[in-house]
C-alpha cells in the first residue's frame, strides 16, 4: 500500500488504499444482437436543366431510369442476399416496370406478360429466385422467376406471397381483406409448377392496404398495422397492442420500433416484441 503522511502530524503515517480501475460493464439487451442493413438509391431531380452526376446516371444502360425520371414511384425494393441483385417494382401512372440492378450498376427491365401487374415481390434467402404476385386481369398467380423461366407456385386467385425464410416460401390466402390461411412450400434451387402447399395456420387476421408483414428469424409470421401486431408461431396466433404514432418491426421480428411525435422531436423507443 502507498503511505501518505497526515497533514496534522507529519510524523504519523497514513495508509492509503490504491484505487483499482473499474472494468467496463457490457450489457446484453434482449439477447438479440442486431445487424442493420441500410440501402440508398439517389435519384436526380427530373426538373433540373443540367445533368446531375448522381449514382443512377452512372447506370448502364442510361435508359434504365426513364420510368423513374418520368415521375415513377418505387413501390417495392428488395435485395437478394445470395446474388446481391437489387429488384425494383416501379410504377408511373398506368405503366409498371420490374427492374433489376446488378453490382456493376447495369439496369435490366425484366420481361412481363401483356397487361401484367406485379403487386408484390420477394427474394429467396438461399438462391437467386425472385417470387412475384402476378395479376393479368382477374387471374392472380404466385410465380417464381429463375432468370427467364417462370414457374407457377400457386394459381389460387386469393394467394399472395408473404416472404421466404430458411428454405420456406410463405404464401397467404387473402379473402375480403382478411388473411385466412398461411401455407408454405420448400424453396428449391429449381422450382416446379404447382408444388404441394402445406397449411401452417387457419384463422382470420385483418389484411388490407395499411398492413405490413414479415417472416421473423424464428419462423413467426408477423402482420401489423398502427394499433395491433398479429404474430403466428407454430400455428398459434398471438396479438400485441401497439402504442405511439408509428410502429415498425425489425427484420428478424425480435424488436418493436415505436415512434412518438413530440413538439419538436420524435421519440424513438425499442422494446422486445413479445405477445
Amino acid at each position: 500500500p502507498l503511505v501518505k503522511p497526515r497533514s496534522e502530524d507529519p510524523n504519523h503515517p497514513k495508509v492509503v488504499t490504491k484505487e483499482v480501475a473499474v472494468a467496463p460493464r457490457y450489457e446484453k439487451r434482449y439477447g438479440n444482437p442486431q445487424i442493420t442493413e441500410l440501402y440508398s438509391l439517389e435519384l436526380g431531380n427530373s426538373d433540373e436543366d443540367t445533368e446531375s452526376n448522381d449514382f443512377l446516371n452512372a447506370f448502364d444502360p442510361a435508359s434504365g431510369n426513364e420510368i423513374i425520371s418520368a415521375g415513377g414511384k418505387i413501390e417495392q425494393f428488395v435485395v437478394s442476399p445470395t446474388t446481391n441483385l437489387m429488384y425494383l417494382n416501379v410504377k408511373s401512372n398506368s405503366t409498371q416496370a420490374l427492374m433489376k440492378i446488378d453490382v456493376m450498376k447495369e439496369v435490366t427491365t425484366l420481361p412481363k406478360s401483356g397487361g401484367e401487374m406485379i403487386n408484390q415481390i420477394a427474394t429467396s434467402d438461399r438462391f437467386g429466385t425472385l417470387y412475384i404476385d402476378s395479376q393479368v386481369g382477374n387471374p392472380h398467380q404466385v410465380i417464381a422467376l429463375e432468370g427467364t423461366k417462370r414457374k407457377i407456385v400457386s394459381d389460387n386467385v386469393h394467394d399472395r406471397i408473404l416472404g421466404i425464410r430458411k428454405g420456406k416460401v410463405y404464401i397467404g390466402q387473402v379473402e375480403n381483406d382478411q388473411l385466412v390461411k398461411i401455407k408454405t412450400t420448400p424453396d428449391l434451387v429449381e422450382m416446379t409448377d404447382n408444388p404441394p402447399l402445406k397449411t401452417e395456420w387457419v384463422g382470420s387476421i385483418p389484411f388490407n392496404k395499411d398492413v405490413r408483414w414479415l417472416i421473423g428469424a424464428k419462423d413467426q409470421v408477423i402482420i401489423y398495422d398502427l394499433k395491433t401486431a398479429y404474430i403466428v408461431t407454430a400455428g398459434n396466433l398471438k396479438e400485441v397492442k401497439l402504442q405511439g404514432d408509428e410502429n415498425y418491426v425489425s427484420v428478424d421480428g425480435a424488436e418493436l420500433i415505436r415512434l412518438t411525435k413530440q413538439v419538436t422531436t420524435t421519440l424513438v423507443e425499442l422494446q422486445p416484441l413479445k405477445p
